[in-house]
């Protein structure tokens, strides 16, 4: 008998040394559940805010034009991003770096397989923020040739991150 128990007891002790060794290499910082929009191009996932990784979207109080008349196209593009954050959970894979002095911190953001960021830039109401990377720009294209969103005939915006430059303290979003 004392030869079972100390079989099993190496047994036991191998089976913990594999899990141990087994474990995955620390994850990319992720937050998941239901999402909320805080701006056109900012969600909150729990207690994280979340600024879309690689896409601008217009102001809260920046204006568009189409031909003349003043259009709301921040409003257009918060309504674009509710009715996305409301077909299911979104999962957040949150960029390397310290989060900004508001608390945020940059992700590529999705619901299922579908990219949200993608999804704004695809319906013309977010543009690709070459500066972070070139991960939108064909789509924007795209939406360009569309004429969908901010591309529609006669519209007219200035691109926020210079709206945000000459009307932002620090150019923050």
């Amino acid at each position: 008998m004392p030869s079972v128990i100390k079989t099993n007891l190496l047994a036991a002790l191998a089976l913990v040394a594999a899990t141990l060794v087994a474990v995955p290499a620390e994850a990319a910082d992720t937050v998941s559940g239901p999402a909320t929009r805080v701006d056109a191009d900012i969600i909150m996932v729990g207690k994280q805010r979340v600024i879309l990784w690689a896409v601008d979207a217009p102001e809260r109080s920046q204006f568009c034009l189409i031909d003349t008349k003043k259009w709301g196209c921040y409003e257009a593009a918060t309504r674009v991003l509710d009715d996305i954050l409301k077909t299911g959970e979104v999962t957040c894979t949150l960029q390397d770096g310290k989060p900004d002095p508001f608390g945020r911190r940059y992700g590529v953001c999705k619901i299922g397989d579908t990219d949200i960021a993608a999804e704004l830039v695809k319906q013309g109401y977010a543009l690709a923020l070459t500066d972070q990377g070139e991960d939108y720009s064909a789509i924007q294209k795209e939406a360009e040739a569309a004429k969908v969103g901010l591309w529609r005939d006669g519209v007219k915006f200035e691109n926020p991150w210079d709206w945000r430059r000459t009307r932002t303290p620090g150019g923050f979003r």
